[in-house]
């Protein structure tokens, strides 16, 4: 069964847009889904097809923002390449499972796996003992895109900004800070503000964001530090109250949102993002092919306008620039991860 087709123009921004469509994709992937090539012409003769179905494996469950993106692009190199690509969810132990099973599968361009940044760039400092080493093993085709955190404050909390958060603390108040988890990047975020800004906050963990926003909203938890897609609603309601953003430069979106470097924090300008990766070895004219092939379906405009409709970037970089790109953001993230001390677990 293949999924909904996507909204071309950019509609108001709405949570419920991706929630909507992350009910298409559970639906839709029961189990593993294959979407089937049409009989129509290649539309781009020089970029051969592949010689068989495409197995992108997602490390994650099915229905999550991950999955749902990597199904966006599969059903684009369906329809404009003629492409069969089969989406396989393998979750488990941090992303480390669906991984591993991509790196078992020949080098032959016909496996890909999806990579974040904490599987690709936390997981080899949280779990040193993972049986592969991402850089040697992995051969990044293209990146996704990228998307930045928020911290927020509840409405009734009083606090209006990051110098009265601040204030509060350095005269005792006591003052927690929910994420989606343990060493997620929204952990890691609050450990460095912490340090930079000589504040102690509580560290509250959940299992995801859902979980994290309802205890939020309850006033459980005076602050919460997530992607501004996972709280939008409640910052267009006013309930959350935007304090900082990771971002190098304010949101078109969030115009009257400082960012971290602008209040002084010039180190927090971090980013969250996902790519393409296959096993390292393969041909350079088959990852050349990947990449050409990726990169037209995530500059689709309705690709393109469903990341904007979440605040995220679409980036479709090259094996190279993204290959860099891995590689500084895994030696940045071990400094942050040794300096802060954040385990796995």
């Amino acid at each position: 069964m293949l999924l909904p087709a996507l909204p071309d123009p950019v509609s108001p921004i709405s949570r419920r847009r991706l929630l909507g469509a992350t009910a298409s994709a559970l639906a839709a992937v029961a189990c593993p889904t294959v979407l089937r090539a049409h009989s129509g012409p290649e539309p781009h003769p020089p970029f051969p097809a592949p010689e068989r179905p495409v197995r992108w494996i997602v490390p994650f469950p099915p229905g999550g923002t991950s999955d749902v993106r990597v199904r966006q692009v599969a059903e684009r190199l369906r329809a404009d390449a003629g492409w069969t690509v089969l989406v396989d969810n393998r979750s488990g132990a941090s992303g480390t499972l669906g991984t591993q099973a991509a790196l078992e599968a020949p080098a032959d361009g016909h496996t890909l796996v999806l990579g974040t940044i904490g599987t690709i760039a936390l997981n080899p400092h949280l779990l040193p003992h993972q049986p592969y080493d991402v850089l040697r093993d992995l051969q990044p085709v293209t990146q996704f895109s990228r998307s930045v955190s928020l911290l927020a404050a509840h409405r009734g909390s009083g606090i209006t900004g990051l110098a009265d958060l601040v204030a509060r603390v350095q005269r005792g108040a006591a003052l927690a800070y929910a994420t989606p988890g343990n060493a997620t990047i929204s952990h890691l975020v609050g450990e460095l503000l912490q340090r930079r800004a000589g504040v102690a906050l509580t560290h509250v963990p959940y299992r995801g964001s859902a979980p994290a926003l309802q205890d939020f909203l309850a006033q459980q938890v005076p602050l919460l530090i997530d992607t501004p897609s996972a709280m939008w609603d409640h910052l267009q309601a006013g309930t959350a109250v935007p304090l900082a953003l990771t971002a190098a430069q304010r949101e078109r979106l969030l115009p009257a949102v400082p960012t971290f470097a602008e209040l002084g924090h010039t180190d927090l300008v971090l980013a969250t993002w996902q790519g393409a990766f296959t096993r390292r070895g393969v041909a350079a004219t088959t990852l050349a092919t990947l990449h050409e092939r990726i990169t037209a379906a995530l500059r689709h405009p309705a690709i393109v306008a469903s990341h904007e409709e979440q605040i995220n970037t679409v980036v479709a970089s090259t094996p190279a620039e993204f290959e860099s790109f891995v590689r500084n953001e895994t030696a940045r993230w071990g400094r942050v991860i040794a300096e802060t001390g954040v385990r796995a677990g």
